[in-house]
């Protein structure tokens, strides 16, 4: 009889156990396999970049808000190369579980992602594209992500339903989003006031031109002087951008007249070049 019982006993264990292996097998089956440029630590970007395959939660083992993210489109900023040599004043987060047990960090901080799982508390849905909610939230430079939701926005379907691209989509957190800032939060600017910019060829300088020029704000952009500067002012002019200087001809008096004699009040300045 204890026979008996032991044998049944054994033997329903063993089915428990095949069951418990078949669903970790299926797990590791389903698990999601990422590549990402990582660093284990700082230092300059060529030295210490290097990109790694791992694999990633099954979508089934989500919890929560957790997210997966199929990374569409990164760029590659000024401040993401200072991030990896650690003179960014947002660190990269290093944790461990991509390269074996040591602790690394992704590279990147801006990007937009296509929802491909969710858990069982998020709002957001497969299909949605996302963007970072703040720098630093996620290494962006990699094919998925595991993210919470707090830590992403939607992106509105109007925008791809308009045509909008994900190359469109990837860079509007940091560049247009400054723009847009800078233009609304110093000084209460109306149609046909000025704005004066230097360096007006760079990301921030051109999402300045194009929201000035939403808004019926004029803008007056100065660059440094180079070979290409004639084409340079046809591509600004060409997104909006009134009058287009080098920097050394503002000492020219022809400049000059031509400046004081402005159609509107110049109401803002912006200095990135310190």
């Amino acid at each position: 009889m204890l026979g008996r019982f032991n044998s049944r006993r054994l033997q329903r264990a063993s089915k428990k156990l095949d069951s418990i292996a078949a669903v970790r097998g299926r797990n590791m089956s389903s698990r999601i396999r990422a590549q990402s440029a990582v660093y284990l630590e700082t230092g300059e970007p060529s030295k210490v970049l290097q990109v790694v395959d791992h694999q990633l939660v099954s979508p089934d083992e989500l919890k929560g808000a957790q997210t997966v993210v199929r990374m569409l489109a990164a760029p590659v900023n000024p401040s993401d190369l200072n991030q990896i040599e650690g003179v960014y004043p947002v660190k990269g987060q290093f944790k461990a579980g991509i390269v074996d047990s040591v602790s690394a960090a992704v590279g990147g901080n801006e990007g937009v992602g296509e929802v491909i799982a969710v858990g069982p508390q998020s709002k957001l849905r497969p299909g949605d594209w996302v963007v970072p909610h703040r720098a630093g939230a996620f290494g962006t430079w990699a094919t998925h992500a595991v993210v919470p939701e707090t830590e992403l926005v939607a992106i509105p379907a109007e925008w791809r339903q308009t045509g909008v691209r994900a190359l469109d989509v990837a860079s509007v957190k940091v560049n247009p989003s400054t723009a847009y800032r800078m233009l609304r939060d110093f000084a209460k600017l109306s149609r046909g006031d000025y704005v004066v910019q230097n360096g007006a060829n760079s990301g921030v300088g051109r999402a300045v031109i194009q929201l000035a020029r939403q808004i019926g704000v004029r803008t007056v952009n100065v660059v440094r002087d180079r070979e290409n500067f004639d084409q340079l002012a046809e591509e600004l002019h060409q997104l909006g951008a009134d009058v287009v200087v080098r920097d050394k001809d503002l000492s020219d008096h022809a400049v000059q007249r031509r400046l004081r004699g402005l159609e509107g009040p110049v109401r803002l300045g912006f200095n990135c070049v310190g």
